[in-house]
């Protein structure tokens, strides 16, 4: 994750409408939030992954009244942005030593607030009023977190609009929690309504999407409300003007701003008569040295429906042509979906497509691209052409004058763009290489001392740890052993590689009972780095909740220790910390019911080595998962208008061939029930015969694939559902029903009690039914199968009132009073019995593979392949403690190329790759995929995975796995093409094979037991 100290100066190229001139901002890149979306539920957990935090921490970032800014403790906050398809996301950490907010609406500026201010009209020409037409004021309050009851005494979080006045703030989804150090505050603002507010109902947010920004934090230390000081992003002091904004661009899921930064608007939108020309006159900008100039443009000849495409436009710049060559999106001819190719032009001569929109033949059938670049669109090189002062573009609708077509162009502007020179790959490297393979024996040599205090201490490697808990009570305050409210006991028992600690709580009240307990591990200097669910962030002192990868692990310069919960309940409400010199684990929801007795059980791992990779073979040891990974896995939809139903019968076996799929998985983007994916009990009213006419296809064509449906159990579609199934919807804690970002994408958890677990069930049924009746499926694929973008349930069933159940052990506890605040249920724990039934019962009859990795150790006893999604290619590491594989990358990847650049840096994780785009990734030859299934897991590394039947790497050095056994090796370069004369030496050292690897930069290779 990218901490920035908000805002970095540095120079940035801004087109304005006459020539260059130079900004002193940063372009901040707002990343793409990929599945699942944020909950807006106040709770920051799941942003500490995502890149670009702004850290507002100094007197120069406190632009208004910095004279009353005192310390980091007075205010200070963590900003984050991001955003989706549906929404804009904003995420604030606000450190502030004394909240005060009594007013609500537009009067919330004059307590404790957060603000933003959009510019979504960047090309404008400058001068502009502040926060006039384009721009868009939003303030966001946490409220005063009171929850006596009394309306009128406490005030909620809301949000408001205060520019352009009038409109109000439908859809604004904002949510706030109290902290130690102060409030969490999450908002979603749906981008139809800043559409709305800007005048621009055609407002669509996609990668490069320009804006200018600004967060404020504003704070009021007194009880006389007032607005005192005001932190924002750019560190300077505050000012009503537009240029006070930063520029700010939608980025990919990375956050890295596209190299596109701004440009320069020519033309909005013209029709073109057959044998006419459109003439644009503009003013050159001055291109500074390392950079080229790129005109764009949209370019389509009206038509009822996509008719395929001629030669229709011509482009001349100042007199001279513009000729295919200058094209920077595409490379040369690309494959339509129907196997036939097209190519971008002929000479000076521009293929245009026939099209009644620019987005239609991107869809098309038969018209479509299977990957590479978007038709209508054209990018072109145009620097040594354009000269200071006067330029004329013309464009020229040179259609055959009987086609009497008309050309539609639209957004044609300049780009300015970074010439990005080639970096030198790295060679293959010279000298010794270092010997990698499983480790011969898992025994560490710790001592583990008890102490008269209740304490243990760990002697590891010269070094002490210190081992101890703290409980909380409801008085407030914390302790460490029995009291008036539970019994305590606690057994700790010795292994040799990890040590199990079990503490068993008896509630001794009449009454459900709060009991927070931590767990840490305190060294005697401070940690050289730490890892928590897998990843190392850049401070020490940090905190993450992921059930998935639940642990923290921390090293010195020799050695290392790490903790991990083992119970259902402990693992899915973990949060793993660490300090300076602390590791450790905490429950912040437990409650326990009255006289119940619950033991929370948890492992500590040491290591002599300070290895992440150590920690991490030695957990999946201890969590007893390496087990065998079957086989390669595809996408392949079954839609009557692309794809598989339009190949050949070569082209259908090479997809399988190439892809090596041993899972081939349908999904359900077609058909579609009101335009809407069929999730749920829609599933059953759906004509499938083509998906069945699809496998039965491939079953003649490929008999050793199995085939499998997609699974979803929580999302449902159908417009009744929300009064059929009442008492299973997911209830957030406002009391709304929760969905998936869209209204009608709502949410609900199956159990063997309610109507919608028995309705949704009958979904494999269908999938795993012989035909004609059935799919006829070998198997199923199970989509989001811990839960589905909500982790907790609220407005719970009780007496009276229908609905979910308590889970009996989750509740939201006040951090500072140590009470319940409300009670909820976990998602994956009330629903866990309807899940493993059905999992157990899939698995009886046939594959099972599902997305997510388990959340609970009920579930991790249950062995079968589970993928992590790598929009984020870090979420990589929440699969390192179960199934180690990724499923590539549907953001990015866009040829088969882009796959295996994604399957490298999943080996950066020590994980194994899954097939995810089908028809915009269609291989024309085997890959890596090819070696790497089936695999049953002996140690991850970075940059490998050994496994009992291969490993596959892409890293240098001497293989092997310990034993005199033969090798065969098969090298990849960086195109992802096998290299059979690529030279793999056989070294013999002590009795024992290795094969001799030296790869250079973006090579791999598996080697086969």
């Amino acid at each position: 994750m990218k901490n920035i100290p908000c805002v970095t100066l540095v120079a940035t190229l801004i087109l304005g409408t006459a020539a260059a001139v130079a900004d002193e901002a940063a372009v901040l890149g707002i990343p793409l939030k990929p599945d699942p979306p944020p909950a807006i539920d106040g709770r920051l957990d799941e942003w500490e992954a995502v890149p670009n935090v702004c850290v507002l921490d100094t007197k120069e970032h406190c632009g208004y009244s910095p004279e009353k800014w005192t310390s980091a403790a007075d205010l200070s906050a963590r900003v984050w942005l991001a955003w989706r398809t549906e929404y804009l996301y904003l995420a604030v950490d606000v450190t502030d030593d004394q909240h005060y907010q009594s007013l609500r609406n537009r009067t919330m500026f004059r307590g404790d607030h957060v603000e933003l201010y959009l510019d979504l009209a960047p090309q404008s020409p400058p001068g502009r009023t502040f926060m006039g037409p384009g721009q868009v004021q939003l303030g966001f309050s946490p409220g005063n977190f009171q929850q006596t009851g009394d309306p009128l005494t406490d005030i909620p979080a809301e949000a408001v609009v205060f520019k352009p006045e009038g409109p109000g703030a439908a859809g604004v989804l904002v949510a706030a929690q109290k902290t130690d150090k102060g409030y969490a505050l999450e908002a979603s603002i749906p981008w139809p309504l800043l559409g709305q507010l800007v005048e621009k109902p055609d407002l669509h947010p996609a990668t490069g999407l320009e804006t200018g920004i600004e967060v404020a934090v504003s704070d009021t230390d007194s009880p006389t409300p007032v607005q005192e000081k005001m932190l924002t992003l750019r560190a300077q002091p505050w000012q009503k003007e537009i240029e006070r904004l930063l520029p700010a661009v939608l980025a990919g899921s990375d956050g890295v701003p596209p190299t596109v930064v701004r440009g320069q608007d020519l033309l909005a939108a013209a029709d073109v008569p057959v044998r006419g020309k459109q003439e644009i006159a503009f003013q050159g900008p001055t291109v500074p040295a390392g950079k080229e100039l790129v005109l764009m443009l949209k370019a389509r000849l009206d038509s009822p429906r996509p008719a395929g495409y001629t030669r229709g436009m011509r482009l001349l710049l100042n007199g001279q042509p513009l000729d295919g060559a200058r094209l920077v999106n595409w490379e040369g001819p690309e494959p339509r979906v129907n196997g036939a190719m097209m190519s971008p032009a002929a000479g000076e001569m521009f293929n245009v497509p026939y099209c009644p929109d620019f987005e239609s033949p991107n869809k098309h059938p038969s018209y479509a691209l299977r990957s590479g670049p978007k038709l209508c669109r054209y990018e072109l090189r145009v620097t040594d052409l354009v000269q200071p002062g006067d330029n004329q573009l013309t464009v020229d609708n040179f259609a055959a004058a009987e086609m009497n077509k008309t050309l539609v162009l639209a957004d044609v502007r300049l780009e300015v763009r970074e010439i990005a020179a080639p970096r030198p790959k790295r060679p293959a490297p010279t000298g010794p290489l270092p010997v990698i393979r499983p480790a011969s024996q898992h025994k560490v040599d710790y001592r583990l001392a008890r102490q008269k205090d209740g304490t243990a201490e760990i002697s590891l490697g010269g070094a002490t740890f210190r081992v101890e808990s703290e409980f909380s009570t409801p008085e407030p305050t914390w302790v460490h052993g029995s009291n008036v409210y539970f019994d305590h006991k606690q057994q700790i028992e010795q292994h040799d590689e990890w040590i199990v600690v079990r503490d068993t709580f008896t509630n001794r009240t009449a009454e459900n009972l709060p009991l927070m307990h931590r767990h840490r591990v305190t060294g005697e200097t401070s940690w050289t780095k730490v890892w928590l669910a897998g990843l190392s962030p850049s401070s020490l002192v940090n905190t993450n909740s992921e059930p998935a990868n639940p642990t923290s692990y921390g090293t010195t310069e020799k050695v290392g220790v790490g903790v991990l919960p083992l119970d259902d309940v402990f693992q899915v409400h973990v949060s793993s910390f660490s300090t300076e010199n602390q590791v450790g684990l905490a429950d912040n929801q437990l409650v326990l019911k009255p006289g119940v007795s619950y033991t929370a059980e948890w492992a500590i791992l040491p290591t002599e080595t300070a290895d992440y990779y150590a920690f991490l073979n030695a957990m999946r040891r201890l969590r007893d998962v390496n087990f065998t990974l079957p086989g390669s896995f595809a996408f392949l939809r079954a839609d009557p208008r692309l794809g598989a139903t339009q190949w050949s019968d070569e082209e259908c076996v090479d997809f399988v061939r190439f892809k090596n799929a041993h899972f081939l998985t349908g999904g359900i983007s077609w058909p579609r029930h009101k335009g809407r994916y069929p999730h749920g009990t829609t599933f059953q009213q759906m004509d499938w015969s083509v998906s069945r006419e699809q496998i039965a296809r491939f079953r003649k064509l490929t008999p050793e694939v199995r085939h499998l449906k997609y699974y979803h159990c929580y999302i449902d579609t159908l417009d009744e559902s929300p009064e059929k199934y009442a008492d299973a919807r997911l209830l957030r804690a406002d009391g709304t029903h929760a969905d998936y970002g869209k209204p009608y994408d709502r949410l609900y958890v199956p159990t063997h009690e309610n109507r919608f677990g028995r309705d949704v069930a009958r979904n494999v049924e269908m999938i795993l039914g012989p035909q004609p009746g059935g799919l006829g499926c070998d198997g199923v694929y199970w989509d989001e199968f811990e839960y589905s973008r909500y982790q907790y349930a609220y407005h719970l069933a009780e007496e009276g009132r229908g609905g979910l159940p308590w889970d009996g052990v989750s509740a939201d506890i006040d951090p500072r009073t140590l009470k319940i605040v409300r009670l909820k249920s976990a998602v994956e724990l009330i629903s866990q019995p309807f899940r493993l039934q059905l999992a157990e019962s899939i698995l009886a009859r046939g594959p099972l593979v599902a997305n997510g990795q388990p959340h609970t150790r009920t579930m991790l006893r249950l062995h079968f392949p589970r993928f992590v999604e790598t929009g984020s290619i870090s979420r990589c590491s929440l699969a390192q403690a179960y199934s180690p594989i990724a499923l590539g990358d549907h953001l990015t990847e866009r040829s088969e190329l882009d796959a295996y650049r994604v399957m490298l840096r999943a080996l950066n994780f020590g994980c194994l790759y899954y097939w995810y785009n089908d028809l915009t990734v269609v291989p024309t030859h085997p890959h890596l995929t090819s070696y790497m299934f089936p695999s049953t897991p002996i140690e991850l590394g970075e940059g490998y995975l050994i496994a009992r039947e291969r490993i596959v790497t892409n890293r240098s050095g001497l293989f092997g796995w310990g034993d005199s056994s033969r090798h065969e090796v098969h090298v990849f370069d960086d195109q992802g093409c096998e290299r059979t004369d690529f030279q793999t030496p056989t070294v013999v050292r002590d009795g024992m094979t290795f094969t001799e690897l030296r790869l250079p930069e973006d090579y791999s290779a598996a080697i086969l037991h």
